[in-house]
């Protein structure tokens, strides 16, 4: 018997539990949600609510959306959510949104956002990209023999890192490596204060440099660069500002891996050059030639986690979009056929591929989803995608929905790509076309 009864109570505890496991998954799935929600104007969204929320929502104007066919007033509608919570939108403004857990306690405060679609060009142009950095950056250290035959390493001695950038001498800005190089020759030996950018972090370090044996000259045992230079594809411009997008991730350095902080930056014309076609555990890459002084398209302002941005500095053309197309909001993507523009001749073509995988992101984050190149022309050209083809656009039904920005070491044909809704909000421009607009000069 008390056999019996200790299963039973068992298998109750086991059901509460079980129960109380998927109250607070769809608890914690609600309190997940981003704070603003973006539905574009006229859409229908569903949202899948399998608790009895009671919800609360109050619109900044009449007419704005429904919930569940019920229209939100300035003075607040209350609703049982029902499963699904269907979303349908009139008008352009914000309504508040609150949920509240079997109608009396509040778990979430949420924003939506009724939009015009942002629209921007799509690019697919081979871009050359210069960049040159806040002062110099150190990547790499070494010791060297001095004057007097002993080995001396004073920047590791003063506990200068890696990746750090050097950004001034005793209150002097750096311009470049030689002039790093002129600064040191002119202390003669003496103690130098060096101010360092490290992250987020200004640091100033004290440092004596020391004469080398091998030319006469002051150093600290420190490699430093001041530019970096490559090719890629521009993403997508705003014709009305100017403002452009290009990559889909940040420029880092090729010895650090960090990434790079701006002081300035171009864009330029680029000339295909050559292609080296990718195969499994050798990423392929697409060389291009470009000249500075004729060919400049534009400046780099910010180098981010989510590519690079800044204003076009002339008018260019898609050929194959004349005029802006909308850029998806990140439900709207979904898995199946779509195309990347990109250039691997002459001029940009459109070429198929698949989206297999789409992340489930509510803020900004890269590898926002997989695809794969299936397109027969541009894997005999290229193997699928290859260095140089970051920021590729990727159309589908007739919406910018991604940027190609890493291949797949492993299989060249697959690769990651992020919502272009990302990049566009990383860009600053907003719906509408609330921007300011930029005189552009050659």
């Amino acid at each position: 018997m008390w056999d019996r009864h200790k299963v039973a109570l068992m298998a109750v505890i086991l059901v509460i539990t079980i129960a109380s496991a998927a109250v607070l998954y769809e608890i914690n799935k609600v309190v997940s949600m981003p704070g603003e929600y973006m539905v574009v104007e006229g859409e229908e969204r569903k949202l899948n609510l399998n608790l009895p929320f009671g919800i609360l929502a109050t619109s900044e104007s009449e007419g704005i959306l429904l919930l569940n066919g019920m229209e939100v007033t300035t003075r607040g509608t209350s609703i049982s959510s029902g499963n699904p919570l269907l979303i349908q939108t009139t008008a352009i403004g914000n309504t508040t949104i609150e949920f509240r857990l079997f109608g009396l306690i509040p778990i979430k405060r949420m924003t939506v956002s009724v939009i015009s679609p942002v629209k921007v060009v799509p690019g697919g142009h081979s871009i050359g990209v210069k960049l040159y950095t806040q002062g110099v950056l150190v990547v790499a250290l070494a010791d060297f023999t001095a004057i007097d035959g002993k080995t001396y390493n004073p920047a590791t001695e003063a506990g200068i890192m890696i990746g750090d950038s050097i950004i001034g001498i005793n209150n002097t800005k750096i311009r470049d490596s030689d002039h790093v190089i002129q600064l040191l020759g002119g202390c003669k030996g003496q103690e130098i204060k060096m101010e360092i950018k490290r992250g987020r972090q200004t640091l100033i370090k004290s440092i004596k440099p020391v004469k080398s044996q091998e030319d006469g000259k002051y150093r600290i045992g420190a490699w430093v660069r001041d530019k970096t230079a490559g090719v890629g594809t521009l993403s997508f411009y705003y014709p009305e500002t100017g403002v452009f997008g290009a990559l889909g991730h940040a420029i880092t350095d090729v010895d650090t891996g960090l990434m790079l902080s701006v002081e300035e930056g171009e864009i330029l014309e680029s000339r295909i050059a050559s292609i080296q076609k990718g195969e499994r555990s050798r990423p392929g890459e697409i060389r291009g030639i470009f000249f500075e002084e004729q060919n400049k398209l534009g400046n780099i302002e910010r180098n981010t986690e989510f590519g690079i941005y800044g204003i076009l500095s002339k008018d260019i053309e898609n050929e194959y979009y004349r005029e802006p197309i909308p850029v998806a909001l990140r439900h709207q993507v979904k898995e199946g056929p779509a195309y990347i523009l990109t250039t691997i001749d002459k001029r940009i073509e459109k070429y198929t591929i698949e989206v297999q995988k789409i992340a489930n992101q509510y803020y900004p984050e890269p590898k926002s989803m997989v695809v794969k190149v299936v397109d027969e022309r541009l894997l005999e050209a290229t193997g699928g995608i290859v260095q140089g083809m970051s920021g590729s656009p990727i159309i589908q039904d007739g919406r910018l929905v991604g940027i190609v920005t890493h291949v797949f070491v492993n299989d060249p044909t697959r690769g990651y790509a992020i919502f272009a809704e990302w990049m566009v909000q990383s860009a600053q421009i907003e719906s509408g076309g609330d921007t300011t607009k930029v005189d552009k000069t050659e």
